[in-house]
């Protein structure tokens, strides 16, 4: 599909194009705006700061943390508790992996435009890339000599295993099958190479001789199990299950697959494992729900943090505690120069939030129309529509389409109740949107994707786009099966499949940009589906809310309501007494920020 007159081939060239358009149209819509007023704050909340624990001779530990707007790795001094920003490029870095000496650390990047593996000196900062190659080549792992470096590519139009030499710059492929196989792992002694492959139809853990032979299951198990990680002594893998659930779990087994065993016990995501040079600890990255979920399943501003797991009786203790998402924890325990590296700040509190509202237009803020965006009612929350215009430039120039010029909804009336559900509906304060449902191409091929997520009870949904450009220069390969909802299935050729809201699908093959995830850096949040008895996303669609974004910014509904409705038509419609009538239990009146009434 080409959009705005523009060649879909030149997806770069287009996204300049369009992101200056987009700024024209916010100049433009900024005319005659009143000035900010001046906010009046909050308290500040407050947190806990991580407690640091002995690992087990770690020195220093690298890590990915997108808590600067974009992934960057950063290394944390288990003694000093100092961080330090190691990349510092507008641009993703990510899985960082040590050498074995400790003075380069080998990562994935594309800073360049496409996804390659760099080479970081710990000494002087230089970065050097190592691949060249448009597609995928990411997930680096070094040999325990140093002088090689496993990684997964997508250069062959599925993921496989290769191996890189640094002195010769040869690059050998290990694995050839038509499945995908990813996330190498070097055995400490240098002779096995442990990865994960959906070969067999599900994920499972395999081994294989350093040099590509004798590739072997080793998990065996019907649930998706991926991300190996060896110990120290050889003896044990680690490893992420989902075989007890759709979250995922940190397990370990013997290294030919035997005494599997479940290490974590949460109701919500642990995540790619490494271990202490002691082999005492296993560091995961393990999901926060951020603040208690409400009934209606606001997000709340959940990230993933690091946490150390005993492997002896399973305690776990917080390593870092921001507001971004941290993951891929790599140990070193050897010393590093730090004298000429800046520590970076301790991450701030939550943002302060702005309770005030403007002098103008009897106190309220403008329900303004999105420019350029058609569909239903395009108007928005005057405080909200820039952060729209900029993630809609942003999804354009990372996939190639127009996805947010036409949307489903936006604002509703404040007397609109399709259900009881709807009475606190975000779309009532104008901060809300519902995307279109569906995203052809030219082809009439869909270019939507949904993962599904459970955090603790509730169920989300991860929002992909397939890129225009399926060349490596736009998005990423998945690793994750797709969800195709229950009314794509036929009842009667999968009942189970129908009844359960549907079933996941095979890894499909190419490029997807992360929609979530990039909504999410410009504040724009997911809800949860409606999983209630009398609304159930398995058998009403209407409950499945995939398409339902929403940004907050700290506020309570009702907070948000006062933005934008006059205090005489909140009276009318939203007081204590008749959320009561309408059986809303207290918790969730004053969760909604509802005032009690004066007795």
């Amino acid at each position: 599909m080409t959009l705005l007159g523009m060649d879909a081939a030149h997806p770069r060239t287009r996204g300049v194009a369009f992101v200056a358009l987009i700024l024209l149209l916010l100049q433009l819509s900024a005319c005659g705006k009143p000035e900010t007023p001046t906010p009046t704050l909050a308290p500040t909340p407050t947190f806990p700061p991580p407690t640091p624990t002995p690992l087990g001779g770690a020195r220093f530990m690298a890590y990915q943390t997108d808590r600067d707007g974009n992934w960057e790795i950063y290394l944390l001094d288990l003694i000093s508790w100092q961080e330090y920003n190691l990349t510092q490029h507008p641009a993703e870095d990510r899985n960082p992996a040590w050498s074995p000496d400790g003075t380069r650390i080998a990562f994935e990047s594309n800073r360049d435009g496409n996804w390659e593996i760099y080479l970081l000196e710990m000494g002087s900062g230089e970065v050097t890339r190592v691949t060249e190659n448009l597609a995928f080549d990411g997930a680096p792992a070094w040999s325990p000599d140093g002088r090689r470096i496993a990684l997964e590519s997508y250069r062959d139009g599925n993921w496989e295993i290769y191996l890189y030499a640094l002195d010769a710059g040869q690059l050998t492929r290990l694995t050839d099958d038509p499945a995908g196989d990813y996330g190498p792992a070097w055995s400490p002694d240098a002779e096995q190479i442990a990865f994960t492959s959906w070969r067999d139809g599900d994920k499972e853990i395999y081994a294989m001789d350093a040099h590509g032979s004798n590739q072997r299951n080793l998990t065996n198990f019907p649930g998706d199990d991926e991300y190996p990680a060896w110990s120290p002594d050889g003896q044990k893998l680690a490893f992420v299950s989902s075989r007890d659930g759709y979250a995922t779990e940190v397990y370990l087994m013997g290294t030919d697959g035997d005494d599997q065993t479940r290490l974590t016990r949460d109701d919500v995501n642990d995540w790619g494992p490494t271990w202490s040079p002691d082999g005492q600890e296993v560091i995961c990255a393990s999901y926060n729900k951020g603040e208690p979920f409400e009934v209606y399943h606001e997000y709340r501003g959940g990230h993933y943090d690091l946490k150390t797991v005993n492997v002896a009786h399973g305690e776990a203790t917080a390593l870092t505690l921001s507001e971004g998402h941290e993951s891929d924890p790599m140990m070193t325990s050897q010393p590093i120069d730090l004298a000429d590296r800046v520590p970076a700040p301790k991450p701030a509190p939550p943002t302060p939030v702005l309770v005030s509202l403007p002098e103008e237009n009897d106190g309220l803020y403008e329900l303004v129309a999105l420019p350029g965006v058609t569909g239903g009612n395009t108007h928005v929350n005057d405080r909200v529509d820039d952060s729209y215009n900029a993630l809609r430039a942003a999804v354009y120039e990372t996939t190639g389409y127009d996805y947010l010029a036409l949307i489903s909804d936006a604002t509703r009336r404040i007397d609109f109740q399709r259900t009881l559900y709807s009475y606190f509906s975000w779309h009532k304060t104008g901060r809300a949107i519902d995307l279109r449902f569906e995203l052809m191409d030219e082809n009439g091929e869909q270019r939507l994707e949904w993962l599904r997520e459970d955090i603790g009870q509730e169920v989300y949904w991860r929002l992909l786009i397939k890129c225009a450009a399926q060349d490596g220069s736009q998005g990423e390969p998945l690793k994750k099966r797709p969800w195709r909802y229950w009314w794509h299935i036929v009842q009667d050729a999968d009942p189970e499949g129908y009844a359960q809201g549907g079933r996941l699908q095979p890894v499909p093959d190419g490029y997807y940009e992360d929609f979530t995830a990039l909504a999410d850096r410009f504040g724009w949040e997911r809800i949860a589906t409606y999983n209630e008895e009398d609304y159930n996303w398995r058998r009403d669609s209407n409950g499945v809310e995939y398409w339902h974004y929403q940004r907050m910014d700290g506020l309570t509904w009702y907070e948000a309501m006062r933005e934008v409705h006059p205090q005489e038509a909140l009276d009318e419609y939203f007081t204590w007494e008749i959320g009561k009538d309408l059986g809303f239990s207290d918790e969730l009146l004053e969760r909604k920020g509802i005032p009690r009434s004066e007795e």
